[in-house]
């Protein structure tokens, strides 16, 4: 393990930025723009919880820096009351050290012997008589200020609470578990608010009798915890005109989240803790230290959140680092970025390169130390692309501290020798959420840090792109058996379709920012062969193309309905150089709508009146039979049907455009009639008028459809349908 220096290297190498036979491995790294979390960690532990309480005070506190101790119990039931008390704590300006129940462990004797403390409030029933022997005779005797232990742990946090003065706001948490107590804790202190507990969905009476009496100076309660732990009544009841919950989906999230919701603080220190409830306790007492610089306690895993890392960067505003705890209960893992510090990762236009590049640096050590890095873009979970280094990277440059990859989303680097360049896993869509740097030293320490504050405009990297692909034509298509859309697009810096090596045409549909892919047609040799620049590629929306027939393109199938309209077209050409450049085409043309599979409707309402003749209209579309050549489009003729009820008692007209007048119009023996002349007529976007008079009550059921045309060789086909029906009463008698 390399121990760190206490300075951060800020200085900026001059590197040649241009592309030849060495790509920029860009040693410079300008002025960070996004700082490292911390240059120095220090860890605060002792062999004992007890032990830890006193390393702590004796860091946060010298001889004569203070009177006043706050005493609590370090049995794992108790600790609860540790936490409360922060908040006192802060205003006493005093240490929280622990107590074996009734007895003051060696450690803490000690401790309040260095500090010269004269005065002590206890905060657990627990502590008794025996604590108050051993105070007697410990410098000249320490006077117990308060005894603030009540009969339960509910009791004893508002005991605590009554001690603070001029309190504004309010924390409210479940009295039996402690990660997310522990998460508010220092920032509850910073504040002076107390920390109350919740029992489930119940406020206990002493605590409600509190809130009462200071229900009129509250502005604001928190409630920690989801509503399983903390009831929804219980913050609906709280006082205060802001009320507010703070829950993640874990403690961890929860604790970011109570970090961001207070972000107004800024960071000179930053403690981390194990949030494991094994390990809690050692950090627990630390909470009044913390709140003396007005910093967070930050729970860690195994490793420390990637989003958590990207919060507390930009509110650091000094490089200190406190591990509440040993190796073994805050891994050296979680202090990565102590090690490897993240800096600028950006969007990059320039010497060659369109598309991103990611810096870092190392602190304590440099590149002759190192055996391997690994530097990865993803988008979301979605790796985009992964830069590992080569051993010309270590062997020229031994004494670098600092580094940086560039990634290029129009193609692959392969003159550099520095870098390995990963083939990127996407187009100009993907914008990366994230950098991940991952380093293995030649002791095998292998530190991983995430950046997850890109810089730019991605929107940029477009412009390169349009240098050589321009979108053209994106459009609804109804031609040559195509019923969907077409996508056109030409290559303008002087290439051919031979030029090319791949070309990939994607639809997307885009919801809430979300790109859903709705099908991807990639080209065929046959097509890399024309000589012509201009091209386009069709989508049907009603099934895939044969490929053999075609032979220009492999089709995919369509991965939605008539309902799922693109919302944007993307090229992605890959010359036989190896440079790909992706384009998009957001501007749809055309009605999506004239997609849909042929239909008639018709308004006639569901209910009726014997006797009363109702006007209604019914009307056809052709839709996507329009997409069929003309030459295969039949005439056709519209038939209803009456399925349920007796033809003698429904009399119909329709109405004539040429006679301008209604006729009647007779349902024949099969319960049926025909609509047009027998030839039929051209299926067309049409509406036709008509009216309807039932002369008895009862339920009537039709089925209107639109038939071709039967001839000698061939049966009528229904191309669109319709059924409902219509319930009829006789008139209301009054």
């Amino acid at each position: 393990m390399y121990k760190l220096k206490t300075r951060m290297f800020t200085g900026v190498l001059a590197a040649s930025l241009t592309l030849g036979t060495v790509f920029p491995y860009a040693v410079l790294a300008s002025d960070p723009t996004v700082p490292a979390l911390g240059t120095s960690v220090e860890r605060l532990f002792g062999a004992t919880r007890y032990e830890t309480a006193a390393q702590v005070a004796l860091q946060g506190w010298k001889s004569g820096d203070t009177d006043t101790a706050i005493l609590a119990p370090g049995m794992e039931e108790n600790l609860v009351d540790a936490l409360t008390a922060a908040p006192l704590a802060k205003s006493l300006n005093a240490p929280i050290l622990l107590t074996e129940g009734n007895l003051i462990p060696e450690a803490t004797v000690k401790t309040l012997e260095d500090l010269k403390i004269k005065k002590v409030y206890t905060v657990s029933g627990v502590i008794g008589e025996g604590v108050k022997n051993q105070l007697a005779k410990i410098n000249d005797g320490i006077e117990v200020v308060a005894e603030l232990g009540g009969v339960d742990r509910f009791a004893t946090a508002t005991n605590i609470a009554k001690q603070l003065k001029n309190v504004s706001g309010i924390m409210m948490t479940t009295a039996y578990t402690y990660a997310d107590a522990l998460s508010v804790a220092s920032i509850a202190a910073t504040k002076n608010m107390p920390i109350l507990l919740a029992d489930g969905d119940t406020i206990s009476t002493v605590e409600a009798n509190y809130l009462e009496d200071v229900k009129d100076q509250i502005t604001e309660s928190y409630v920690l915890g989801g509503k399983t732990v903390v009831g929804s009544s219980i913050l609906e009841n709280l006082p205060g005109t802001v009320k507010e919950r703070i829950a993640g989906s874990d403690r961890f999230e929860t604790n970011r989240d109570v970090l961001e919701k207070f972000s107004d603080l800024q960071y000179n220190k930053v403690y981390i803790a194990n949030g494991q409830d094994e390990h809690l306790v050692d950090a627990l007492v630390a909470a009044p230290l913390a709140a003396k610089s007005n910093s967070p306690i930050v729970l860690a895993d195994s490793t420390l959140n990637a989003a958590t890392e990207a919060f507390l960067q930009p509110k650091m505003t000094g490089g200190n680092l406190i591990a509440l705890g040993g190796q073994t209960v805050v891994k050296d893992e979680v202090l990565s970025y102590n090690y490897v510090l993240p800096q600028d990762f950006g969007v990059m236009t320039t010497s060659g390169v369109n598309g991103y590049s990611v810096g870092f640096g190392f602190n304590g050590f440099k590149t002759s130390d190192v055996k391997n890095i690994e530097v990865s873009l993803y988008k979301g979970d979605t790796l985009l692309a992964t830069n590992t280094s080569t051993n010309q990277l270590f062997a020229n440059l031994p004494e670098e501290t600092q580094l940086s990859t560039p990634f290029n989303i129009d193609g692959n680097f392969t003159n550099d020798g520095y870098w390995n360049y990963g083939t990127w896993n996407g187009t100009i869509l993907d914008v990366p959420t994230k950098a991940v740097i991952k380093v293995t030293t030649e002791d095998n320490d292998v530190y991983t840090v995430t950046n997850a504050n890109l810089s730019g405009d991605p929107s940029t990297l477009n412009a390169e792109a349009l240098n050589h692909v321009k979108p053209e034509d994106f459009g609804v298509m109804q031609l040559s058996g195509v019923n969907g859309y077409n996508v056109g697009f030409s290559l303008v810096d002087g290439k051919k379709a031979y030029d090319v090596k791949t070309i990939k045409v994607s639809l997307y549909k885009t919801t809430d920012g979300e790109d859903t892919l709705l099908a991807t047609n990639t080209s065929t040799e046959k097509l890399l062969r024309l000589n012509t620049n201009q091209l386009s590629s069709p989508f049907n929306i009603n099934g895939t193309f044969d490929s053999e027939s075609d032979g220009y393109w492999n089709y995919s199938g369509f991965a939605g309905s008539i309902g799922d309209v693109p919302s944007k077209a993307v090229i992605k050409v890959t010359y036989n150089d190896g440079k790909t450049y992706t384009v998009q085409n957001a501007e749809l043309s055309g009605d999506p709508e004239l997609l849909a599979a042929p239909s008639i409707v018709t308004d006639l309402s569901d209910k009726a009146t014997t006797g009363v003749t109702q006007d209604f209209s019914v009307t056809t579309s052709p839709n996507s039979y329009a997409a069929n050549l003309e030459a295969d489009k039949k005439p056709v003729i519209v038939k209803v049907t009456l399925t349920e009820g007796s033809k003698d008692n429904v009399a119909l007209q329709y109405y004539d455009t040429t006679g301008k007048a209604f006729i009647d119009w007779a349902l024949n023996e099969d319960q049926a009639a025909f609509y047009g002349p027998e030839a039929g007529f051209p299926f067309a976007a049409a509406t036709s008028d008509f009216k309807v008079t039932f002369n008895k009550a009862g339920n009537y059921s039709y089925k209107l459809e639109v038939l071709t045309v039967k001839t000698d060789a061939e049966d009528s086909q229904v191309l669109a349908s319709y059924e409902g029906q219509v319930v009829v009463t006789d008139p209301a008698v009054e």
